[in-house]
């Protein structure tokens, strides 16, 4: 338990938080300054790969460009000669073409066939006289094709011509046009050869023939091949349609690239033919990464591009980087770890003198209160300074500790007298007390007798009082009943003819509730169809509202335009002006428009909730109609019964009258009786009272005198505990 308490105060520690505290610091630092370091040193790491595979891609294209466009210009060349054959006569034109391929294949060690086919009689017209003769089929056309084997040169016709791409797509071409490797065996071995052919044409313009030739790509695969980029890197040349021309790996040859075909990737061949930019994709060949960088160009005027491309493995791009990154992480972990451990022994120089402090508190707080420990202060830096104030605050709790033991043994003398004096006090009050309790009882309960024999005189007399004013009252309403009596039989017979008449007026009101709640019915509708319109009204106030808000901002536009313009917008400034004064008061009326709409719909509102209360009145109206109509015949009925009634009642008072005269002499002295005796119950009853109030007052006085001494000496007997517990706490201090 002890070693666990002990782990606890160690994470708690000073020195235990400002070494986790700076080492995190440190360490967050360093992480951060790493990662922006590691950063922007693969950043520059690919910028520079970048540039270095852009700049090897530029130069071995425009090598690669440079050979196939001498093929292209040499062809261009043949072209030009052969067009200019119309000063040659007709009979010698075959042999000087044939002469001209020939040597093209001689003066040329990496071409190894030349051609030339002719549109029928467009050389010479002289067709008929070559059928089936040497180096020409049966239609007599020229068609020389010469091949080059070692050091010999031969001559055969050409076959498939009519339909060959070579042939077609040349001659409806404006230029000449590089034709996609083709394999070609020469002496029993396979090469691999790419060809341009260009379009003849005579004097007038019209094609009238191509001509060929190909070249061995043996010189472009010397030149690509024996590249190395980086350690394992290789080139590769791509055709318009996507063939490998050449590549590291000869099986791929003649094949169509993958990322060439592939939709998620064709779409960037298509983009370098259209801007001729260069382009990287990512790709994986036989479980490597490999970064494939192609670089588009075309060869003279040809509308064909090719692709020079660069395959990389993506771990020798980043292994310099990540050889940086270890050492660049190797000195950020030595540096954190020597950082740390200068902490470590500063701050635990620093927190062993703090120790020697928190031992002096700890033995003032924990221990036997030694209050004349003194701090040794050996250095004047925040630590000294902290010992020094310590001293000086313990020197003054010394003095403020003695001056305390003093005064509590003065107030614990003081404190006994006090308690001894309130305890003789407190008896003396509480037999006082007593007493006046005791009085107080017995007077209250003389009041109470008082009271009980005036509440039953008084009801008594209330009896009486109430007996009198009944027989007076009985009297005279006896004689008014009996002439109102006589009254009412004759208006009863009055209402009889009046309800009679009103059977009539009842039928007519009845017919009125009726045409009036048709009317209020009609009122309501209009008022809601009211409603309805200027509820449209005051959307489209709004719209107003919108478009003039619109025109203001145009107006606004169209002055800042107009400032624009200078001199030659101040007219049409003034225009904008006006239109935006115009667009405000208009948005001015529309809102007017708009509040004053909302105060109509308003009362629309409240006048349609009046006509409908109304409607409910009228509904009630005519109820309450019937109603009275059936009440009127009710009443009517009544009446007639109500006038037989009345005149055997005027019977029956005449013989109450006699009675009543009799009883009123009696009552009258009863009354003078009671009004005596309540008179001097009174009196008794007011000096009663005053008894009691005085009685209460003392009762009152002597408790809250009593309750004041309780207090005084249950507070002198906590202030002598407090007294005993300040001078057992002052006790524990050594001053």
């Amino acid at each position: 338990m002890e070693k666990e308490n002990e782990t606890a105060r160690g994470f708690k520690s000073i020195r235990t938080k400002l070494v986790l505290t700076t080492g995190l610091c440190l360490i967050g630092l360093l992480t951060v300054c790493s990662i922006f370091i590691l950063s922007n040193v693969s950043k520059r790491f690919r910028e520079i790969s970048n540039n270095y595979l852009h700049e090897m891609a530029s130069y071995y294209a425009e090598s690669t460009k440079a050979i196939v466009a001498h093929e292209y210009a040499t062809c261009a060349a043949l072209k030009t000669s052969i067009e200019q054959i119309d000063s040659i006569p007709a009979s010698q034109r075959r042999e000087y073409v044939n002469a001209v391929l020939k040597q093209a294949l001689i003066d040329n060690e990496n071409f190894v066939d030349t051609w030339v086919v002719y549109e029928p009689n467009a050389l010479d017209g002289l067709d008929s006289q070559y059928v089936n003769a040497e180096n020409h089929d049966a239609t007599g056309r020229f068609i020389p094709y010469w091949t080059k084997v070692g050091t010999t040169i031969e001559c055969t016709p050409l076959t498939d011509y009519e339909d060959g791409f070579w042939y077609t797509n040349p001659l409806k071409s404006p230029t000449g046009i590089l034709i996609d490797p083709n394999p070609y065996e020469i002496g029993g071995k396979t090469i691999w050869v790419c060809g341009v052919a260009f379009p003849i044409h005579d004097k007038n313009g019209r094609a009238i023939g191509v001509i060929g030739l190909d070249m061995s790509l043996s010189t472009l695969e010397s030149l690509l091949k024996r590249v190395k980029v980086y350690e394992t890197g290789y080139l590769s040349l791509i055709s318009d349609t996507g063939l490998v021309a050449v590549e590291a790996n000869s099986a791929n040859e003649g094949e169509i690239l993958p990322e060439y075909s592939d939709s998620s990737t064709s779409q960037l061949f298509a983009t370098g033919k259209r801007t001729l930019e260069p382009f990287g994709m990512h790709a994986t060949v036989d479980g490597k990464d490999l970064l494939k960088y192609f670089q588009p160009f075309t060869v003279e005027d040809a509308k064909e591009v090719w692709f020079l491309g660069m395959n990389v493995n993506e771990k020798e791009i980043t292994a310099v980087a990540r050889q940086v990154f270890a050492i660049v992480l190797s000195t950020f972990i030595l540096t954190a770890f020597i950082i740390l451990l200068v902490l470590f022994f500063i701050i635990r120089g620093v927190v062993h003198e703090m120790n020697k402090g928190v031992a002096a508190m700890k033995n003032i707080a924990q221990g036997d209160g030694d209050l004349t420990v003194r701090m040794a202060v050996h250095t004047d830096n925040e630590l000294g300074k902290m010992y020094k104030f310590f001293n000086l605050t313990i020197e003054k709790i010394q003095d403020s500790i003695r001056q305390v033991k003093q005064v509590t043994n003065n107030l614990s003398e003081q404190g006994a007298a006090l308690g001894d004096s309130m305890n003789d006090t407190a008896a003396s009050a509480n037999e006082i007390t007593a007493n006046i309790d005791s009085v107080n009882k017995q007077v209250q309960q003389q009041g109470h007798n008082v009271h009980e024999a005036k509440d039953a005189l008084s009801s008594i007399n209330a009896s009486v009082n109430e007996l009198v004013s009944n027989i007076q009252s009985q009297s005279s309403s006896v004689v008014e009943s009996s002439s109102a009596i006589e009254e009412m039989v004759a208006n009863i017979r009055s209402v009889t003819g009046i309800l009679e008449k009103n059977g009539g007026t009842i039928k007519s009101l009845e017919n009125s509730s009726e045409e009036g709640r048709a009317s209020i019915n009609s009122s309501v509708e209009a008022v809601k169809k009211i409603q309805e319109q200027s509820g449209t009204l005051l959307e489209a106030s709004k719209i107003i509202q919108s478009i003039a808000s619109q025109t203001n901002m145009l107006a606004m536009n169209a002055a800042i335009e107009a400032a624009h313009a200078g001199e030659s917008g101040k007219g049409f400034s003034v225009v904008a002006d006006e239109i935006r004064k115009l667009a405000e008061d208009s948005n001015k009326q529309g809102k007017n428009i708009t509040n004053n709409l909302k105060v109509v719909l308003s009362s629309l509102k409240d006048v349609s909730d009046s006509s409908t209360r109304l409607q409910e009145q009228f509904n009630e109206i005519y109820e309450l109609t019937q109603a009275v109509a059936r009440q009127e015949l009710t009443i009517m009925n009544a009446m007639h019964e109500q006038s037989e009634g009345g005149e055997q009642i005027l019977e029956a008072i005449k013989q109450i009258q006699d009675v009543t005269a009799s009883v009123k002499g009696s009552s009258d002295a009863m009354e003078d009786a009671t009004e005596a005796a309540n008179v001097k119950m009174d009196n008794l009853m007011r000096l009663t009272e005053e008894i009691t109030a005085s009685m209460d007052e003392m009762s009152i006085g002597i408790e809250s005198i009593n309750h004041s001494i309780n207090a005084v000496n249950d507070m002198t007997h906590k202030n002598t505990e407090s007294i005993e517990s300040l001078g057992e706490a002052v006790s524990k201090f050594k001053v």
